[in-house]
């Protein structure tokens, strides 16, 4: 198994919010996180850089872990913790109240891959026989007003609120996320922020990650390219997990 990630402040934004950390346990599973900071000036990579530094340094004490119920407690139960970290932040500095972060992250055990996803970054699978697949769902106004029909995806082109986010780490007292454990016979797993996918068609991001003449440690800067190309309007980050022949993950 090999990853590679990448991030980068972009054309546009004065300073860059996301992070990102491809962390080990003494199991040698594996957790890669991307946060996306929110809250413009405010606070927005603080909250990403203590959701990156609280998920490694929990991360990297596991001993091992017994079982999936097991896994998906840890991950509850550290989620509620970043999140109180960045809240309580944000109380006892006023100035940064309301800020947070998204989470999009995927941990790789041997009972699976668990795919966490909090706010509009993106996780996205692909085998060796199918193109690229969107496993988790935005968090945001647009995604939710489709879902209830309440927009046309003609409407939803021209929605001005498309970045509007319905959930988010640190914001409020409590979270919530979505957690999916993924069994199937996976060839790679892509992570980004939306300085990615809100940019670049998903059609060429398959066309990359999927290349293989191209070596995994330029896949993410040739993406990175096409968000710079496409303008760069935003922060970008990316990681690329290839399990190249490794079917380990999801045997006990």
């Amino acid at each position: 198994m090999k990853y590679s990630g990448i991030t980068d402040r972009g054309l546009v934004r004065k300073n860059n919010q996301d992070s990102y950390v491809i962390a080990t346990n003494q199991a040698d599973d594996i957790f890669a996180i991307v946060a996306d900071g929110i809250g413009g000036n405010l606070g927005g990579d603080i909250a990403s850089r203590l959701t990156v530094s609280h998920f490694s340094k929990a991360f990297s004490e596991v001993e091992c872990f017994s079982c999936e119920r097991e896994i998906v407690e840890w991950i509850e139960e550290h989620i509620e913790r970043a999140n109180t970290i960045i809240y309580e932040y944000g109380k006892k500095h006023i100035q940064l109240k309301g800020m947070g972060t998204t989470l999009c992250a995927a941990m790789i055990t041997k009972f699976g891959v668990f795919i966490i996803n909090i706010g509009d970054s993106r996780c996205y699978t692909w085998t060796n026989e199918s193109s690229i697949k969107q496993v988790t769902s935005d968090h945001t106004l647009l995604n939710d007003m489709l879902a209830h029909g309440e927009l046309s995806q003609e409407e939803a082109k021209n929605f001005t609120k498309k970045n509007v986010l319905t959930n988010a780490l640190g914001v409020w007292e409590s979270v919530k996320a979505d957690i999916d454990i993924h069994h199937e016979e996976l060839r790679g797993i892509l992570l980004c922020s939306d300085g990615l996918h809100g940019y670049v068609k998903d059609d060429d991001i398959a066309e990359v990650v999927k290349n293989e003449e191209i070596d995994l440690s330029m896949k993410p800067r040739k993406l990175l390219k096409y968000a710079l190309d496409a303008g760069g309007f935003d922060n970008i980050t990316i990681i690329i997990i290839d399990f190249e022949g490794d079917n380990n993950y999801g045997k006990e």
